[in-house]
């Protein structure tokens, strides 16, 4: 087997045939994928589609409806057992498309989760995908970044990468790109870096020497077989729902029988009709309806650049009530560019700003690299009349200390000639405390008392016209070597603009009318915090900020940090004791974040939102939620989005569990009363299992009213239904079956018909106040024609479709005879009418009265 750290960098490159400073050609790239494939480790097992065909099979209502056919066949019923055969293929056909169609939204969630990474090719470093990877590819990687496939390092800047993924050990593994004297265990593979693991510090450049299934994490993936597909833990409740109506179900069927039974009813009829109550009973098709609904709004919410990565945080989103959010990009357009400078030196702040860089910048084009880095580029390569290149040339870098958040700078060494200069840029506070000169034009003079508060002031003010505000320093050397902590001359300030988005005014506004607390959490000086809150009208000019450095969690503290605003100069582990001092305050919060740093904060909130453009690949990895804009009014459309889609499930739950209590209310109230039979088995079957499903669906996949942000935020925990859902579910019940047996009493009474007339009667009357029964779900605050419900074009088209098989059925031979239906009069079709409307307005009159909700 090929041992890529037992070889030398020089040996590992001629092996894979790839130039070290280029990379490969795009048509190199090609023929290695036609050679090795597709980087991908595994995929996720999904049924097949014959799969899915069984499954249909497998489930409660069909064993139920095999023994309801087993009776008929046992009583010689051959017509009644081919009507129930015909049922059970019919629930499985609406059953096979359902899940297939949930299995197509979730795969096409899965595919807009892709990850990047970093290369070089054709002498240019741009973003691929990481299962573009081939074995020669130059990948190029820093703090935060996801590593994308095994690699021989080449070059490494203090680089430590987090292995946990693979070798379980917590520490991070310091790198090297020297050639080890023999092969040793994967631990111990320091000139390795490898697929799945994270950078924590630094950064590199590696050879691909491994992809796919060929990396240590592939080799483990074929070991344990293919991953299993997530579930949806709604579904899981529901599940568990629906187990729970079962054995309702029993406590039913069971008086029912037994007063068949004193009533001497006939056997075979009273089983029949037990049987498709305890089919009516059982809600089978709420996890497949869970999963469209979800999926169907996430599916929306990827229109709105927001991918949602797990789940279960669409079930928080709802109750959100506090969002901590950083400030540059998120509340900002994160378009910077440098608007003032405070120049002490003007050609070597230039300098400085151009050496002490990361980006890359060809033309305006191509341009790979922090937004802040990116912005000092242009601002250099504009002010030297496009000589950005020839500046750069005329130094070689040999290493670097990478920005950290502990200490706000980065620094490069760069050698000239005999020459060694360490540059240094970041926060003010921070570089002024290692300068001890500054430059003047060509002089360097003592930085004294009077000079540093000079240049405090200038930051100060700066920062209060909303600008992020960097130093420049330097310092000459006889060695290379990166000794930052004194004597460095300081050069000038910068001061990028990054203006406030126009939309997130109007967002964090929302989020007030909706009981959302905003609070800005940014590692940014506090003027430039304030300045930029004030903009968008998130606090006023005397908001409470809280300085990092003053940020304290003992009790004493609790009523400044439940009233503060803004944290500015924040650390990430400052980020992370705020998210669980909000939480442990009962809030449900959401938090965004970018950097490597910021993982277990958006691990530990209840929604952790990463950045997809300028967000770390482990910020992505540890969030619920990205951001593809990482705009804030994505935010609050994902929580909208989030009570919408909690909304439709309530929503869908509670219509299916009032119909389908209606039906059993019907059948039961009328065997008690001894009034025959106003719902036959195959009639119950027909309104369960066909017209039933399609509403339900429709609710499934509302897109909310106006009002729906205006929502107060739902407890973290409430139950699908509580108390006063199920109070409704039992009223719009009985409401529903008082009507429809009025309907059939009236008709076999008053019209006097004949029983099969009244029993069409009580199907009809059923069947359509089902149908209109959606409209009965809409709040009592809210406009009865400008709702999320009525304006909801799914439901119209499933009630259209209904009724269309409502009048088949009625209509059509056999299927008219098989459900015991007859030509009905136009006086029965008015009472049908009737009957079926008085529900709403019955239903709508108590909610008028504040009786219902």
């Amino acid at each position: 087997m090929y041992q890529p750290e037992t070889q030398t960098v020089d040996s590992v490159l001629e092996e894979l045939k790839v130039d070290a400073s280029t990379g490969l050609t795009s048509k190199e790239v090609l023929e290695r994928q036609s050679e090795y494939g597709l980087n991908i480790v595994s995929s996720i097992r999904t049924r097949s589609s014959w799969g899915i065909i069984i499954a249909q099979f497998r489930n409660t209502i069909v064993l139920l409806l095999v023994v309801a056919m087993g009776v008929s066949l046992l009583f010689e019923d051959i017509v009644e057992a081919l009507a129930i055969l015909a049922v059970i293929l019919l629930n499985a056909l609406i059953g096979f498309i359902l899940e297939t169609q949930a299995n197509r939204s979730m795969n096409a969630l899965k595919s807009l989760e892709q990850p990047e990474v970093k290369v070089i090719r054709g002498g240019i470093l741009v973003h691929v995908l990481m299962e573009e990877l081939v074995p020669g590819d130059l990948l190029f990687f820093e703090a935060g970044d996801l590593v994308g496939a095994d690699a021989r390092l080449i070059r490494v800047n203090s680089l430590e990468v987090n292995e946990s993924s693979l070798t379980g050990e917590s520490v991070p593994v310091e790198k090297h790109n020297k050639r080890l004297e023999t092969s040793v265990g994967l631990g111990d593979q320091a000139n390795m870096v490898f697929r799945g693991t994270s950078v924590t510090r630094g950064n590199g450049l590696a050879v691909v020497v491994f992809t796919g299934k060929d990396t240590e994490i592939g080799h483990i993936a074929l070991m344990m077989g293919k991953a299993q597909a997530e579930e949806i833990p709604l579904n899981r409740k529901l599940n568990r729902f629906s187990k729970t109506l079962i054995g309702l179900t029993v406590l039913i069927m069971v008086p029912f029988v037994v007063m068949g039974l004193i009533q001497s009813t006939d056997f075979y009829s009273m089983i029949e009709t037990a049987i498709a109550l305890a089919v009516a009973a059982i809600p089978e098709g709420l996890p497949i309806v869970a999963t469209i609904a979800l999926a169907s709004g996430m599916l929306k919410l990827s229109k709105r650049k927001v991918l949602v990565r797990k789940l279960a945080a669409v079930e928080t989103l709802g109750g959100t009530n506090v969002i901590l959010t950083d400030k540059t990009g998120t509340l900002t357009e994160n378009q910077l560019e440098v608007e003032e400078a405070v120049i002490a030196s003007r050609d070597k702040l230039m300098e400085v700003m151009a050496l002490c860089n990361n980006a890359t910048v060809s033309n305006g084009a191509n341009e790979v690299g922090d937004p802040v880095e990116v912005a000092l580029l242009h601002w250099v390569e504009k002010t030297q009349n496009g000589d950005l290149r020839s500046l750069q040339n005329q130094w070689s870098k040999l290493d670097e200390i990478p920005f950290e958040s502990d200490t706000r700078m980065m620094a490069t060494i760069h050698a000239r000639e005999n020459l060694y200069q360490i540059s240094v840029k970041g926060a003010t506070a921070d570089v002024l405390s290692e300068c001890r000169y500054y430059q003047a034009e060509d002089q360097i003079m003592a930085l004294d008392n009077e000079q540093a508060e000079y240049w405090q002031e200038q930051t100060v003010r700066l920062s209060k016209r909303g600008l992020k505000v960097l130093a420049g320093a330097y310092k000459i050397i006889d060695k290379p070597t990166l000794e930052v902590k004194k004597d460095l001359v300081l050069v000038g300030l910068v001061g990028l603009l990054d203006p406030a988005r126009p939309d997130v005014a109007q967002a964090i506004q929302e989020c007030k009318n909706a009981g959302i607390r905003v609070i800005m959490v940014t590692g940014d000086h506090p003027e430039t915090a304030k300045s930029i809150a004030q903009k968008i009208r998130m606090t006023d000019v005397d908001a409470y900020t809280i300085h990092g450095q003053d940020l304290r969690f003992s009790d004493n503290e609790d009523v400044d940090l439940m009233n503060a605003s803004i944290y500015s100069r924040v650390t990430p582990e400052q980020k992370l004791k705020l998210v669980e001092y909000y939480q442990s305050q009962g809030h449900v919060v959401a938090m965004t974040g970018d950097g490597v740093n910021d993982a277990p904060a958006l691990k530990k909130a209840d929604i952790g939102v990463a950045m997809g453009l300028r967000g770390t690949e482990v910020a992505k990895e540890a969030s619920d939620m990205i951001l593809q804009d990482d705009s804030f009014s994505s935010i609050v459309a994902a929580i909208k989005q989030g009570r919408i889609i909690f909304n439709n499930i309530r929503n869908f739950v509670i219509y299916l569990l009032s119909c389908n209590l209606s039906e059993i209310l019907v059948v039961s109230s009328a065997a008690f009363l001894n009034w025959g039979s106003p719902l036959l088995p195959l009639q119950i079957l027909f309104l369960n299992l066909v017209t039933d499903v399609f509403p339900a669906l429709a609710l499934g996949m509302g897109q909310g009213g106006k009002k729906t942000i205006l929502q107060q935020p739902r407890v973290l925990g409430e139950p699908i239904l509580t108390k006063g859902h199920w109070k409704s579910i039992i009223v719009y019940a009985f409401i529903i079956t008082a009507c429809v047996l009025g309907s059939f009493f009236y008709s076999w009474e008053v019209e006097n018909s004949n029983a099969t007339q009244a029993n069409n009667v009580a199907f009809f009357t059923l069947a359509f106040a089902q149908l209109i029964h959606p409209f009965n779900l809409i709040g009592r605050d809210e406009n009865p024609v400008k709702n999320g419900i009525v304006r909801n074009p799914h439901l119209w088209v499933a009630i259209a479709f209904s009724t269309l098989l409502l009048l088949v059925a009625g209509t059509i031979n056999p299927l008219d005879r098989l459900l015991g239906l007859e030509p009905i009069s136009r006086e029965l079709w008015v009472l049908i009418g009737i009957g079926s409307l008085l529900p709403l307005a019955i239903i709508h009159l108590l909610k008028r009265l504040g009786l219902l909700n």
